[in-house]
Protein backbone atom coordinates (compact mmCIF):
# COMPACT_ATOMS: atom_id res chain seq x y z
CA UNK A 1 0.00 0.00 0.00
CA UNK A 2 1.21 3.52 -0.76
CA UNK A 3 1.94 6.14 1.72
CA UNK A 4 -0.48 8.49 2.28
CA UNK A 5 0.96 12.06 1.36
CA UNK A 6 -2.40 14.13 2.66
CA UNK A 7 -3.38 14.74 -0.69
CA UNK A 8 -6.11 12.96 -2.41
CA UNK A 9 -6.14 14.03 -5.64
CA UNK A 10 -3.17 12.23 -6.13
CA UNK A 11 -2.90 9.65 -3.44
CA UNK A 12 -2.59 5.89 -4.18
CA UNK A 13 -3.53 4.94 -0.97
CA UNK A 14 -7.66 4.53 -1.23
CA UNK A 15 -8.22 6.46 1.53
CA UNK A 16 -11.80 6.91 -0.11
CA UNK A 17 -12.33 3.52 0.65
CA UNK A 18 -11.45 3.20 4.70
CA UNK A 19 -14.04 4.21 6.64
CA UNK A 20 -14.39 7.38 8.68
CA UNK A 21 -14.41 7.59 11.95
CA UNK A 22 -15.12 11.66 12.40
CA UNK A 23 -18.65 12.49 12.75
CA UNK A 24 -20.48 15.04 10.29
CA UNK A 25 -21.40 18.54 11.90
CA UNK A 26 -24.91 19.06 12.33
CA UNK A 27 -26.34 20.69 8.75
CA UNK A 28 -26.65 24.03 11.16
CA UNK A 29 -23.15 24.15 11.83
CA UNK A 30 -20.16 25.64 10.50
CA UNK A 31 -17.29 24.90 13.10
CA UNK A 32 -14.12 25.79 11.90
CA UNK A 33 -11.44 25.37 14.18
CA UNK A 34 -11.81 22.91 17.49
CA UNK A 35 -9.06 23.21 20.24
CA UNK A 36 -9.26 20.59 22.76
CA UNK A 37 -6.76 18.59 25.06
CA UNK A 38 -5.93 16.34 28.39
CA UNK A 39 -8.26 17.30 31.04
CA UNK A 40 -7.97 17.30 34.86
CA UNK A 41 -5.34 20.21 34.58
CA UNK A 42 -7.64 23.61 35.05
CA UNK A 43 -8.15 23.19 31.31
CA UNK A 44 -12.13 24.42 32.30
CA UNK A 45 -10.59 27.56 33.60
CA UNK A 46 -8.41 27.72 30.49
CA UNK A 47 -11.49 26.67 28.15
CA UNK A 48 -13.40 29.39 29.73
CA UNK A 49 -10.63 32.18 29.40
CA UNK A 50 -9.84 31.40 25.78
CA UNK A 51 -13.06 31.01 24.57
CA UNK A 52 -13.93 34.64 26.55
CA UNK A 53 -10.50 35.89 25.24
CA UNK A 54 -11.43 35.33 21.95
CA UNK A 55 -14.93 36.26 21.93
CA UNK A 56 -13.67 39.84 23.12
CA UNK A 57 -10.97 40.09 20.21
CA UNK A 58 -14.14 39.46 17.59
CA UNK A 59 -14.35 35.97 17.14
CA UNK A 60 -17.78 33.79 17.54
CA UNK A 61 -16.41 31.11 20.17
CA UNK A 62 -18.37 28.22 21.74
CA UNK A 63 -17.58 25.52 24.52
CA UNK A 64 -18.29 22.01 24.22
CA UNK A 65 -18.38 20.56 27.86
CA UNK A 66 -17.53 16.84 27.50
CA UNK A 67 -16.87 16.06 31.20
CA UNK A 68 -20.21 14.72 31.34
CA UNK A 69 -20.01 13.41 34.69
CA UNK A 70 -18.05 16.55 36.15
CA UNK A 71 -19.69 19.14 33.90
CA UNK A 72 -18.68 23.43 35.02
CA UNK A 73 -18.77 25.15 32.12
CA UNK A 74 -22.31 26.19 32.26
CA UNK A 75 -21.47 27.78 36.27
CA UNK A 76 -18.64 29.17 35.13
CA UNK A 77 -20.12 31.03 32.60
CA UNK A 78 -23.53 31.81 34.82
CA UNK A 79 -25.58 29.91 32.76
CA UNK A 80 -28.59 27.99 34.77
CA UNK A 81 -31.52 27.98 31.99
CA UNK A 82 -32.28 24.82 29.74
CA UNK A 83 -30.77 24.42 26.19
CA UNK A 84 -33.56 24.28 23.85
CA UNK A 85 -34.73 22.57 20.57
CA UNK A 86 -36.32 22.75 17.68
CA UNK A 87 -36.98 20.59 14.33
CA UNK A 88 -33.36 21.09 13.12
CA UNK A 89 -31.64 19.38 16.45
CA UNK A 90 -30.64 21.13 19.51
CA UNK A 91 -29.67 24.94 20.08
CA UNK A 92 -26.76 25.43 22.30
CA UNK A 93 -27.40 28.13 25.48
CA UNK A 94 -25.19 31.15 25.15
CA UNK A 95 -23.64 33.40 27.86
CA UNK A 96 -24.05 36.95 28.22
CA UNK A 97 -21.09 37.74 26.42
CA UNK A 98 -22.07 35.47 23.50
CA UNK A 99 -20.15 32.47 23.85
CA UNK A 100 -22.16 29.20 22.98
CA UNK A 101 -22.14 26.47 25.16
CA UNK A 102 -23.37 22.80 25.43
CA UNK A 103 -23.14 20.38 28.25
CA UNK A 104 -24.82 17.57 29.48
CA UNK A 105 -26.39 20.08 33.03
CA UNK A 106 -28.15 22.21 30.13
CA UNK A 107 -30.34 19.22 29.39
CA UNK A 108 -30.97 17.61 32.95
CA UNK A 109 -33.98 18.50 35.17
CA UNK A 110 -31.78 19.99 37.72
CA UNK A 111 -28.44 21.37 36.50
CA UNK A 112 -26.66 20.04 39.37
CA UNK A 113 -28.15 16.26 39.10
CA UNK A 114 -25.32 13.80 39.35
CA UNK A 115 -25.04 11.95 36.63
CA UNK A 116 -23.53 8.54 36.67
CA UNK A 117 -22.84 7.31 33.20
CA UNK A 118 -19.86 5.25 31.85
CA UNK A 119 -18.07 4.46 28.53
CA UNK A 120 -20.35 4.14 25.35
CA UNK A 121 -22.92 6.14 26.93
CA UNK A 122 -20.92 9.15 27.98
CA UNK A 123 -19.14 8.50 23.84
CA UNK A 124 -22.21 8.98 22.13
CA UNK A 125 -23.61 12.15 24.26
CA UNK A 126 -20.50 14.06 23.50
CA UNK A 127 -21.43 12.22 20.03
CA UNK A 128 -24.19 14.48 20.04
CA UNK A 129 -23.25 17.46 21.12
CA UNK A 130 -20.99 17.71 18.04
CA UNK A 131 -24.09 16.22 15.21
CA UNK A 132 -27.16 17.09 16.75
CA UNK A 133 -26.40 21.04 18.16
CA UNK A 134 -27.16 23.75 15.56
CA UNK A 135 -23.76 25.40 16.60
CA UNK A 136 -23.82 27.82 14.24
CA UNK A 137 -21.17 30.20 12.71
CA UNK A 138 -18.00 29.17 15.02
CA UNK A 139 -15.08 30.61 14.56
CA UNK A 140 -13.17 28.57 17.58
CA UNK A 141 -14.58 26.07 19.39
CA UNK A 142 -13.20 24.73 23.08
CA UNK A 143 -14.02 21.04 24.13
CA UNK A 144 -13.48 20.64 27.90
CA UNK A 145 -11.99 16.96 28.51
CA UNK A 146 -12.92 14.99 31.53
CA UNK A 147 -10.04 14.37 33.54
CA UNK A 148 -7.59 11.07 32.52
CA UNK A 149 -9.06 11.63 28.80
Amino acid sequence: MAECNHDCASCQSKCSEATSLLAPQNAGSNVKHVVSGKGGVGKSLVTGLMATLLKRRGYATAVLDADITGPSIPRMFGVHEKAMGCDEGILPAESKTGVKLMSINLLLEHDTDPVVWRGALIAGTVKQFWTDVLWGDVDFMFVDMPPGT
